[in-house]
């Protein structure tokens, strides 16, 4: 299809006097982004024509019926990933060589009619070289050439070039101009890709193996979090092993701020499935927890004996009964021994939770007393269905193997002496005489969340087994309703090439019975398991923290994203030690050393807050030079500075760390410096640090809260 004819150029009036040479190069790029947008065009209204045609069309055959539901399903994914796209999604384009071809990259692959490639998606191995090339590897390119766009027009590019011979004939040359403009650019509410600006070190770490734990080490600003979502998106679209495996990504992120800034990532390099969430989303109680107030019951709740406590409360409910227990089934009896129990336990699936287990326990303990029955004359169906619905049988179950609530159960731990003191083998006598007189609040705490998803995990629904039997009717009634329909549709049959002649064949019945009896019931999306999973500011996580993430990716397919620095409890052992402690060994490590994000101003200022406490800090070196020096002022100014501010700077965002009463809006958030990390903001006012205390973890609170600016810093302080 020939390319629509634009009256409006992309580039805008950058060179309105430009060179013939140049306007003949910027010609051709205008004609490559006007294919592009005509091709988005006709395939969006190609897709919409098909939706509606194929809305249109009768069932047919239970074939052409769900051929027709698959393709709508196609046409509808299709329409989504034309929507997320335009000509702007185009980055920039690459030249070989050798040959002289360009190779335009773009946040998805595009052809035209004929076949021609039109753009590249990114994550292919074809567009590597865009972003690998460096002037020692030029992957055999002549040169690159990277846009930059706003609102759908490319406001500026840069070119690299990497053959000696082309220097004569670009003019906007500087290998890090493209990169530089981005760095001061102002910040928005919501973080932005930065495809067309990734450096080849991070372009090594996106696209290195998902096997194993990779851990992206850096300090503030080296662009961590960036790297790893689009890591995230590249594992998606090319690891095969990955997708095989269902290909469901995870993002655990630090706080609620941070999943909405963070939100517009992967959506816009084309993946809109992945899961972004904290860790009291996955758990979920229906309230926001507080804070625990007690250190010492924090680090209590945190450890992995505290999960080991845990497990060993639920198998007290697990013990076999100690002496024989005769049970009445219908007109006979059956004998319940110890050793009978234990063997019906040991025909259970040892992964499945407490309360679910008891359907697989009541099977098995009917399928070892029905040699009891014996004597009677009735058929075993009947022998079975008695056994099983025996109220003696329920009330030994009741009694040995009852249903549990996960949550009355951590209550228990918490307030059961006894209970406490048998399960708690690995804590310490203090430790349990501390948790045994903590008060007990009315709420839980954000220390409890790790124990709660594990005592669901333990446990499992309290109402499984009714569940269960509800389920098990839906189906008999549904099986029963739908071969009905199927008798009478394939008894009244004439023609063998109807709908109904066609239910004869045996499969078809059974996908259509099998399509009418799923279960509506879904499982709860957080509980994975998922084939990758990112943690950000992973340098805080607990021992129990880190046992919810693990059970969610039995791969262990992780990237970890943390500054050892900017542990708030302290980080004393290497990424390795730490990791190795709770079971990841299979590790490796891309260490990230350049701030691309405060000015170097900023980052002496931040340095003197952490070296001190942390002599072996990655304090990374600031690639920005000349920013505005950091400003010191006292607390009542902040007002008058703010306002000035944002008078001065129509864009961008500030953020008020320290003071939590003082009002927000649409471009100023209010935040702890907890609740800071990760975010990053154009000025930064950082109020009465002196307030954040004189040990490390205040250090730690100043370090964090200074490094949030790009631009600018104030610093407001009674003295």
């Amino acid at each position: 299809m020939p390319a629509a004819t634009s009256n409006t150029s992309y580039f805008d009036s950058i060179h309105e006097h430009a060179t013939p040479e140049l306007a003949k190069d910027i010609a051709q790029d205008q004609q490559r982004l006007e294919e592009i947008a005509a091709r988005i065009k006709q395939l969006r209204s190609e897709a919409v024509e098909r939706i509606a045609a194929r809305g249109k069309d009768r069932a047919g055959t239970l074939q052409q019926s769900l051929q027709r539901d698959v393709e709508l399903n196609e046409l509808a994914q299709r329409l989504r990933q034309l929507d997320l796209v335009g000509p702007y999604a185009c980055l920039g384009y690459m030249q070989f060589a050798q040959t002289g071809e360009r190779l335009y990259i773009g946040r998805a692959g595009l052809s035209d009619a004929q076949g021609k490639q039109l753009m590249v998606d990114w994550r292919t191995p074809a567009a590597e070289p865009f972003f690998a090339a460096t002037h020692e590897e030029s992957y055999g390119l002549s040169m690159r050439r990277r846009y930059r766009w706003l609102r759908q027009r490319i406001s500026d590019y840069w070119d690299e070039v990497f053959d000696s011979s082309q220097l004569q004939s670009h003019t906007r040359l500087d290998d890090h101009s493209s990169f530089l403009a981005s760095l001061g650019s102002k910040r928005s509410p919501k973080m932005q890709d930065v495809l067309s600006t990734i450096q080849s070190d991070q372009d090594a770490i996106i696209r290195s193996s998902s096997r194993g734990a990779l851990v992206v080490d850096g300090g503030p600003g080296t662009g961590k979090t960036v790297v790893a979502l689009h890591r995230a998106a590249y594992l998606l679209y090319a690891d095969q092993r990955l997708r095989s495996q269902g290909g469901k990504v995870l993002v655990v992120s630090p706080h609620e701020a941070y999943s909405s800034y963070v939100s517009d990532i992967l959506p816009n390099l084309g993946e809109d499935d992945v899961l972004i969430a904290t860790l009291s989303n996955i758990v979920s109680i229906g309230q926001d927890l507080p804070a625990e107030q007690d250190p010492e019951v924090q680090r209590i709740k945190s450890s992995a004996a505290m999960l080991s406590a845990l497990k060993k409360a639920v198998e007290v409910f697990e013990e076999p009964p100690a002496t024989e227990v005769v049970l009445d089934i219908g007109e006979f009896q059956a004998t319940a021994t110890a050793q009978l129990w234990r063997d019906a336990v040991g025909m259970i699936d040892s992964e499945t939770p407490h309360n679910e287990a008891r359907i697989q326990l009541r099977e098995a303990l009917v399928d070892l007393l029905l040699p009891q029955l014996a004597g009677s004359n009735a058929p075993e169906p009947q022998l079975r269905a008695d056994a099983a619905r025996s109220s003696a049988l329920g009330a030994l179950l009741n009694e040995y193997w009852p249903i549990l609530d996960p949550l009355n159960l951590l209550k228990a731990l918490y307030s059961t002496p006894a209970l406490l003191r048998y399960s708690g083998s690995e804590l310490t006598d203090d430790q349990i005489e501390k948790l045994l007189s903590a008060p007990r609040p009315v709420a839980w705490t954000t220390s409890d969340i790790p124990l709660i998803d594990y005592s669901r995990y333990l446990i499992g629904d309290q109402d499984s087994e009714t569940s269960h039997r509800d389920e098990q009717s839906r189906i008999l009634a549904e099986r029963n309703r739908w071969t009905n329909v199927i008798d009478d549709l394939m008894a009244s049959a004439d023609d063998k090439e109807d709908l109904a002649s066609q239910l004869m064949h045996h499969d078809l019945q059974e996908r259509l019975l099998s399509h009418s009896l799923e279960s509506p019931l879904a499982k709860e999306s957080f509980d994975g398991p998922f084939s990758h999973v990112v943690v950000d500011e992973a340098q805080d996580l607990t021992d129990a923290q880190w046992a919810m993430i693990q059970r969610r990716c039995p791969s262990g397919s992780l990237t970890i994203v943390g500054d050892r620095a900017q542990a708030v409890d302290g980080f004393s052992t290497s990424w390795e030690q730490r990791l190795a402690s709770i079971g990841i060994h299979d590790i490796s490590i891309s260490r990230l050393r350049v701030n691309y994000r405060s000015t170097a101003q900023i980052m002496e200022a931040a340095a003197a807050q952490i070296l001190p406490e942390m002599p072996e800090a990655n304090v990374p070196q600031s690639l920005r030079a000349n920013g505005a020096p950091v400003r010191y002022a006292h607390p009542s100014h902040l007002k008058k500075i703010l306002d000035q501010w944002l008078a001065e700077n129509n864009e961008g965002t500030a953020a008020v760390i320290g003071l939590p009463g003082f009002p927000a809006s649409e471009r100023v958030s209010v935040l702890t410096p907890e609740h800071a990390k990760g975010l990053e903001f154009d000025l930064v006012l950082v109020c009465q640090p002196e307030n954040f205390g004189q040990t490390r973890r205040g250090a730690v609170r100043r370090y964090v809260a200074m490094t949030r600016a790009t631009a600018q810093l104030v610093i407001l302080a009674e003295q």
